[in-house]
């Protein structure tokens, strides 16, 4: 049975549900069955219905989004549970990690025990992961013999299924759980998998209850060039999430170097967006405003549709900003900033910033144009009335625009 466990556990859950507990319960004390069994009881406890084509015991390697962190803070849950049943199977899953602990200690060779224990714990922390949490990170925390890290992944899965519940990790704690896997990053930098890990173990570290710590070792990474380009995307989405004081400072030494830049471009943006923090909204009206330091313009090098969306979302949501925009009109601007702010005022669209954007144009062409900005004037002076019997042909008829012609 034992290549073919999972599958067996589906359809367990597929077609015995009701009587699914027990049985599972008894794989449970099997060693060759208890992961699967574990998956499995998680499964169970669930609301909704497990997928036919997905193991129970692969939900720890979903893509999480840590912005989810704060709901899971704020008593959230990411999954529902039958809250009965979740505490049942979650004391089921602790006794078995009781039962191995006790067998661990006085075991020849206790590193045997040390897999098992690491997958069990994964599950709890994913059930139960706030009342176990003690445990949870001492299992984790298992030294590991031999020069392959194989515990790289557990680590992580589980301190992310921590996340995901709600806990606050303890920094201290938690880097002590990393540490063994930035080495071995480290020491196989050459491997963009190894080095995924090192990537994920930073992200986690922005989420403890020492954030600036978090950032301050993303700093170290990033410049002994530990972070691979596909990590710095993960990196960015973390920072965006973490709502840490440094977080913008950090996003703004990723695009130090113009090449990550160019890589970046609307990912950074966004990042920056839902960080929403006053340094991280300075950095985003840096490219319309001349009295902040400049951004390397290869962040909207191929579409600026993020950027200006951004800025008049802040527009929207803050007076202040909007009348800081406004004033912009005036300021020594450069073409690339004019242009830039001209595609604001014309998504703005309001009459006051259209009437703006009409003080921003120069006869020499060469502040503020843009097809944009075309397209929302002509809406305001000019009816485009379609024909009679076409979809795709109209007339243009003058308006009135009295709000413009005041």
């Amino acid at each position: 049975m034992t290549s073919w466990t999972d599958w067996y556990i589906q359809a367990i859950l597929q077609m015995a549900r009701t009587d699914a507990k027990d049985l599972l319960a008894r794989l449970l004390s099997e060693p060759e069955y208890e992961e699967a069994a574990a998956g499995g009881l998680f499964q169970l406890a669930r609301t909704d219905s497990p997928s036919p084509m997905i193991w129970p015991r692969g939900w720890s390697m979903r893509n999480k989004d840590l912005s989810f962190v704060w709901k899971a803070r704020a008593g959230e849950s990411e999954v529902n549970f039958d809250e009965p049943l979740r505490t049942e199977v979650a004391s089921l899953i602790r006794s078995r990690i009781d039962a191995l602990q006790t067998e661990r200690a006085s075991a020849e060779y206790p590193e045997d025990f040390d897999h098992r224990l690491r997958a069990l714990a994964n599950v709890l922390a994913e059930l139960d992961g706030k009342a176990s949490v003690g445990l949870i990170l001492d299992i984790l925390n298992m030294p590991e013999a031999g020069k392959y890290l194989y515990s790289g992944w557990s680590r992580i899965h589980g301190l992310e299924a921590l996340l995901m519940q709600g806990v606050v990790l303890p920094a201290e704690k938690t880097w002590e759980i990393l540490e063994p896997v930035i080495q071995h990053a480290k020491e196989h930098r050459w491997n963009n998998q190894e080095l995924g890990l090192l990537t994920n173990a930073v992200c986690i570290g922005l989420f403890t209850d020492n954030p600036r710590e978090g950032i301050a070792r993303a700093q170290e990474f990033l410049g002994e060039k530990l972070i691979h380009f596909e990590g710095l995307r993960s990196l960015t989405k973390a920072l965006a999430s973490s709502r840490a004081d440094d977080a913008a400072a950090m996003l703004q030494e990723i695009i130090a170097d113009k090449v990550r830049a160019q890589y970046l471009g609307d990912e950074w943006i966004s990042a920056l967006a839902q960080l929403d923090t006053s340094a991280a909204r300075n950095l985003l009206l840096s490219f319309i405003d001349p009295s902040l330091p400049s951004m390397p313009q290869e962040l909207i090098a191929h579409y600026d549709g993020k950027l200006v969306g951004s800025l008049v979302s802040m527009a929207q949501r803050d007076l202040d900003i909007r009348r800081r925009i406004f004033s912009l009109v005036d300021a020594d601007l450069s073409p690339e900033q004019a242009k830039m702010l001209g595609k604001v005022l014309a998504k703005l669209g309001t009459t006051e910033a259209l009437m703006r954007a009409l003080d921003l144009l120069k006869d020499d062409g060469n502040r503020g144009a843009s097809y944009e900005l075309y397209k929302s004037l002509e809406e305001v002076f000019v009816e485009h009335r379609p024909l009679e019997g076409s979809s795709s042909t109209f007339t243009m008829v003058p308006r009135s625009s009295n709000a413009i012609r005041r």
